[in-house]
């Protein structure tokens, strides 16, 4: 079953959502019996004095001097919104461009989850993206991107494949969190033609009856999943693309969370988090909980 290995890390940034990003966080520390830590990135700062490098020291204690009342902001934050005193979070304070530094904090304190803020962006370019999904390109956990609140069931997908049973179970472990019903989607993408792979080659499409058994079997199997993991909120195949298919299934039950795996990669793989995950990521209408699938798992 799907638990948490680790602390949860709040990344806050306040800005409208920071105050949603603590309270979910604090949510998930609390039900997963695990420790909460909260972090905040500043920008690096570059002071070059060659002719007068006594002035590094007054540079050194203005960064300290912001630290501290970012530190003090932070606790005030952290009281107003969880309800925690500065004896029961730990709060990190680190400097550079927001996404590493979050994924350094999260490797130092060996976080269970990392909980983000991010605005909807539909408008991205592959490949690119804001904090929240070059994040959740690169972290080693799971991470919960937090969109406004809204009353919903969890909606998991599935490929029906062992290593995308982390996310479902997932899914369980949220909705039994959020006192709602689980939703389980597949989706077929049948294509009506399949195009030709050389010019001059016509390819045909796939018959009918092929058609059918696809279908049958996936409902077959949507079911079975739905009565292992006791969805009360149903099955749902979808016809089509992934991505497209979660979203318009999340905007129409409506969701409250989206669950969904994402592979673990190393190398220049890594600049490719997937397709569906990176769709669902930026377009989703709620907040998006992404499990890390690791290779061989």
């Amino acid at each position: 079953m799907f638990k948490i290995q680790g602390p949860v890390l709040a990344a806050t940034a306040f800005d409208d959502v920071s105050g949603d990003v603590l309270r979910q966080a604090d949510a998930l520390a609390r039900f997963h019996r695990v420790k909460l830590h909260v972090c905040h990135v500043l920008a690096e700062i570059y002071a070059v004095r060659p002719l007068f490098p006594y002035m590094h020291l007054e540079d050194a204690l203005n960064v300290a001097d912001l630290e501290g009342a970012v530190r003090k902001e932070l606790l005030k934050a952290i009281r107003a919104k969880t309800g925690r005193t500065a004896s029961r979070v730990s709060v990190e304070i680190e400097h550079g461009t927001v996404h590493s530094g979050i994924l350094r904090v999260a490797e130092d304190i060996g976080a269970g989850m990392v909980v983000i803020g991010g605005k909807k962006d539909a408008s991205s370019l592959p490949g690119l993206g804001g904090k929240a999904e070059r994040v959740t390109r690169h972290a080693h956990c799971p991470v919960f991107l937090v969109r406004p609140t809204r009353k919903g069931k969890v909606l998991a997908a599935t490929d029906f494949s062992d290593p995308s049973l982390p996310a479902i179970e997932a899914g369980v472990k949220e909705a039994r969190r959020l006192r709602t019903s689980l939703s389980i989607i597949h989706a077929i993408d049948i294509l009506p033609v399949i195009f030709p792979a050389v010019e001059g080659v016509a390819y045909p499409a796939l018959p009918p009856e092929s058609n059918n058994h696809i279908r049958e079997t996936s409902k077959t199997e949507l079911e079975a999943c739905v009565r292992r993991y006791k969805a009360k909120g149903g099955g749902i195949l979808y016809e089509g693309e992934a991505a497209e298919g979660i979203l318009e299934t999340a905007a129409e039950l409506p969701a409250r969370l989206i669950v969904l795996g994402t592979h673990g990669r190393t190398g220049l793989s890594r600049l490719a988090m997937g397709s569906v995950a990176e769709a669902v990521l930026r377009s989703s209408p709620c907040s998006v909980l992404v499990v890390r699938i690791n290779k061989g798992q």
